[in-house]
């Protein structure tokens, strides 16, 4: 599976095609993978400038990230299709974009703090599962909530410190 997709957003609408104009953003690719959802809106927290960004260590990101964890996944509910960042490089934010079947959803974006949001309609995007939490860490340079930090297969060994052998499942050998 791919780590990231790209999405184009000129500054009212998004497209799925790299090459269309306007700013090319990675988003979690599971975002695009599935049946499209149609009729739905996505609330697209970012800016076209391509200077717009900021380091997703900065306090103010991990907050927004935190508190779609803590209250924004679960006051969507059943409207929620899909919520991802936008990564730029391994390590800047250029903003967030969540998609949910009613465009009134978007009032209480925590993204909307870090840059404004703008409302589009769109067909794009598909139905991804919530991400669980607590875990807001991420891959560098993968969009969050994609991505996954190793690519062992269940059954191979790996270390997890001085003299200890964990499986992949996290299983201790006996």
């Amino acid at each position: 599976m791919r780590t990231f997709a790209y999405v184009v957003f000129d500054g009212e609408r998004l497209s799925a095609d790299p090459r269309a104009p306007g700013r090319r953003l990675r988003v979690d690719p599971r975002c695009l993978a599935g049946p499209p959802v149609a009729g739905a809106f996505a609330h697209v927290c970012a800016l076209t400038d391509r200077d717009a960004a900021l380091r997703f260590d900065e306090p103010e990101v991990q907050q927004a990230r935190r508190d779609a964890l803590a209250w924004w996944v679960t006051l969507l509910g059943d409207d929620l299709v899909c919520l991802t960042t936008f990564a730029l490089d391994a390590s800047r934010y250029g903003g967030a974009m969540t998609v949910a079947r009613r465009p009134d959803r978007f009032k209480a974006d925590p993204f909307a703090r870090l840059f404004p949001g703008t409302v589009v309609a769109t067909d794009l995007f598909s139905d991804v599962a919530p991400p669980c939490g607590p875990g807001i860490e991420r891959q560098a340079g993968v969009p969050w909530p994609g991505g996954r930090f190793d690519d062992t297969q269940p059954g191979d060994e790996r270390d997890a410190g001085p003299g200890a052998r964990v499986a992949a499942d996290g299983a201790l050998p006996r």
